[in-house]
């Protein structure tokens, strides 16, 4: 037997007990829906655009039901329209589709919703909002990135074209570049700043498998300002690597390409990553948008209107041991 939560009295738990109605947070003009309390956790001000609105609310609404177990996680993912698959155009579409799921009836997951609600609201009372600190967080966001991954050269290397945009003076910026754990022996990557920047310092991070890399900008950029920089990543022999390339911006992206050379090292299948989940890049999905590399064995695609925690580019099932790219930020 399911025992409900208690029903929080706050203004966090009102507010997202409108957010869901409807089509959650897919409903057009999100920021009329948002409200102060909401407004102020997300650090959204009232110029914001909507699509920097729609990644901010996602963010939070992902970061308070991660806790829950696992049914009342799904419960809310579907509740709130998260999940790309489970937009639908009513709340009780989706406790309807929430009862095909759990095989529980449709009043059962409707209370799931609702508990799961509640969790979620008490979960933020005990979260502080983002500071209003305007020098906090990283000082800059990435407003476009273009990729080339190759994969016909004697190890892997990426290419990245980034415009950056500051959101406080700055002189400098760091990124990461994440391996999974390599066999002893194996060395670090190689990064080099082909323009815009210089490397600064490099540090090995969880037991070498990872790398923070701090560049240096030819000069101080103030809030707004925009910045154009080219990094090259050499891995070593022997790295072992995850089969995609994905941008997964911590910040809305207006833009990104990626392109993934194969060369004659073609995998037996290619498909397309576009919005999915960050924790679900690394499952193959059951239907998957295959694509055709061309003749000289590559595949691009553009995107726009990147959402924060979701990647968007390539996988591949590649004939030989899996080969890919590091997510770096």
């Amino acid at each position: 037997m399911d025992y409900g939560l208690s029903v929080p009295d706050s203004d966090l738990y009102e507010e997202l007990k409108k957010l869901r109605r409807g089509r959650g947070v897919d409903r057009p003009g999100l920021s009329r829906y948002i409200g102060p309390e909401t407004r102020r956790r997300c650090r959204l001000g009232p110029g914001d655009k909507e699509s920097r609105v729609r990644a901010a609310v996602v963010a939070m609404l992902s970061g308070l039901a991660a806790g829950l177990a696992p049914d009342l996680r799904r419960a809310a993912e579907l509740a709130f329209g998260l999940d790309r698959e489970f937009r639908l155009a009513t709340l009780a579409d989706r406790e309807s589709r929430l009862a095909d799921l759990q095989t529980v009836s449709v009043r059962t997951a409707r209370r799931r919703m609702n508990d799961a609600l509640a969790a979620m609201a008490v979960a933020g009372e005990d979260v502080p909002a983002a500071p209003e600190d305007p020098a906090a967080g990283s000082g800059w966001r990435v407003s476009s990135l273009r990729a080339l991954f190759r994969l016909d050269t004697c190890t892997p290397e990426l290419y990245e074209m980034r415009t950056i945009t500051a959101t406080r003076e700055i002189d400098e910026i760091t990124i990461r570049i994440g391996l999974p754990e390599a066999p002893a022996g194996v060395g670090a990557a190689e990064v080099d700043a082909l323009f815009g920047a210089r490397i600064s310092a490099v540090e090995q991070r969880n037991g070498g498998s990872s790398q923070k890399v701090v560049l240096r900008l030819p000069e101080r950029m103030l809030p707004g300002d925009t910045h154009e920089l080219w990094l090259r990543v050499v891995l070593p022999p022997g790295q072992p690597t995850w089969s995609h390339y994905a941008i997964v911006p911590l910040d809305p992206c207006e833009s990104g390409v990626v392109r993934v050379r194969f060369g004659d090292r073609r995998p037996a299948e290619v498909w397309l990553i576009d919005e999915v989940p960050y924790t679900d890049l690394r499952e193959p999905p059951e239907k998957r948008a295959l694509i055709e590399p061309s003749a000289l064995g590559e595949v691009m695609r553009e995107f726009h209107g990147l959402r924060e925690g979701y990647g968007y580019g390539l996988a591949w099932t590649p004939p030989a041991p899996v080969r890919s790219t590091p997510p770096i930020r």
